[in-house]
């Protein structure tokens, strides 16, 4: 299936509700997650995944932080010869095919990763930004019960997790709000909104936030 996902042009997303995935098949997945640029929705809700496959999943979406010269001046090499693909299937890009009903058939456009530099204070390091398309990521009532593990993620994404229904749903959100400044309103990265019964993206979804830092507000924790 992972490397199905890394050929695909036209899937937009894929609930997997339920079907006995472990770390091991989330890492799978996330090696698909390294060139997918199409799918939007991805649910693993109800199978066991622990925070190890949710490390594995992050990965390749949204940034990575490179404290590391010599890395980052190979990702950059890497990003500009990336560059030289996209020009070519700029020039290239098939018009869309057809489905049964004669609509266009979702492609997606070629995503070019960035790898910028920044400084704090820690000195000099660069934000590698790669999959940003994969916007929802259903875990709920999965086995994750590190939020340590979870907060680590959670600068560094784009979209939003559901959680509902994991061990360390309580802790994360004491930690997420002794994190956050006391303004009168939701600490950034959660939100209460249930998501529906089969793991499916909720009835309605709420736009991100003002950026809060590099790599923006991060992930939006959904797990109430």
């Amino acid at each position: 299936m992972g490397r199905a996902f890394s050929q695909t042009q036209h899937l937009r997303g894929i609930n997997l509700w339920g079907n006995n995935i472990c770390d091991l098949g989330a890492a799978c997945l996330a090696e698909a997650l390294e060139g997918n640029q199409c799918l939007q929705f991805l649910g693993l809700g109800r199978n066991f995944v622990t925070h190890v496959g949710l490390e594995k999943l992050c990965a390749p979406l949204g940034y990575t932080r490179i404290d590391d010269k010599a890395q980052a001046d190979q990702t950059i090499k890497d990003v500009k010869e990336k560059a030289k693909d996209k020009e070519k299937w700029m020039k290239t890009r098939p018009a869309p095919k057809k489905d049964a009903q004669g609509g266009e058939r979702y492609i997606p456009d070629f995503i070019l990763p960035t790898c910028d530099q920044l400084t704090d204070a820690s000195g000099d390091y660069w934000l590698w930004c790669r999959n940003v398309t994969l916007k929802t990521l259903n875990l709920e009532h999965n086995p994750i019960s590190d939020a340590n593990a979870v907060m680590k993620l959670q600068p560094f994404g784009v979209g939003q997790i559901h959680m509902k229904g994991v061990p360390c749903a309580a802790e994360l959100s004491q930690l997420l709000a002794e994190a956050t400044p006391a303004t009168g309103g939701e600490a950034d990265g959660v939100v209460e909104e249930a998501g529906s019964a089969d793991g499916g993206p909720p009835p309605s979804s709420q736009e991100p936030k003002a950026d809060s830092g590099p790599c923006g507000p991060g992930w939006r924790l959904i797990f109430q």
